[in-house]
């Protein structure tokens, strides 16, 4: 296999989502994601309580071309209408550079958190995800193609600490969060960039 065909495969886990909007309205149906890389695309199972605060935690592997031509991976937020018409609440763009090369090598696992935008381009949530590439022992090294990352989409997880600690999410007490990548030695590097305002502030 030459290096312009090889593929990766990346293990993803659907983790949760906050404050869920549609029409600026809270969300109350079930939802669920797709994943798409290229022209491929996966769903996860849809959240069974249903509202604007889903846990899927849910996890799939997808593979992904390692010749850069693949900038970003997305992650959709839908829920089914009574009717069984699949509506979009929103969509997030990851740049692969935010989970490999740098401080995210192979095999270690990113707790992230992404801004949702509808169609419209408004703000209507926040996705939280984890992503691993998985190690193949052969040190390939991902081709990026030079390219920053848009700030709207720039993420990090709100909860990644007690994501990665087996505890259940809880809101946290600040506006800002960070993004966490654990290694399978247990050693943790803090990346990312704040998302703000992903809960009010107590008074």
């Amino acid at each position: 296999m030459t290096y312009s065909t090889m593929k990766r495969s990346l293990e993803i886990e659907l983790i949760s989502a906050e404050g869920l909007k549609v029409d600026r309205k809270p969300v109350k149906r079930k939802t669920f994601c797709i994943v798409r890389i290229d022209q491929k695309s996966q769903a996860c199972k849809p959240d069974e309580l249903g509202g604007s605060y889903p846990v899927w935690k849910d996890k799939i592997e997808m593979d992904m071309a390692m010749n850069g031509s693949v900038r970003f991976i997305s992650i959709e937020v839908l829920y089914k209408t009574s009717g069984g018409a699949e509506k979009s609440v929103g969509l997030a763009k990851i740049p692969v550079t935010d989970f490999m090369g740098g401080f995210a090598p192979q095999g270690h696992l990113n707790f992230l958190s992404y801004r949702l935008r509808d169609e419209y381009g408004d703000k209507s949530g926040i996705v939280n995800v984890s992503i691993m590439v998985k190690p193949d022992g052969n040190g390939l090294k991902y081709s990026s193609p030079s390219m920053a990352a848009p700030a709207d989409y720039a993420a990090c997880s709100s909860q990644a600490a007690a994501a990665a600690n087996g505890q259940m999410w809880r809101p946290p007490r600040t506006s800002s969060s960070m993004a966490l990548t654990t290694g399978y030695r247990g050693r943790v590097v803090v990346t990312g960039v704040p998302v703000w305002g992903a809960y009010p502030r107590s008074s």
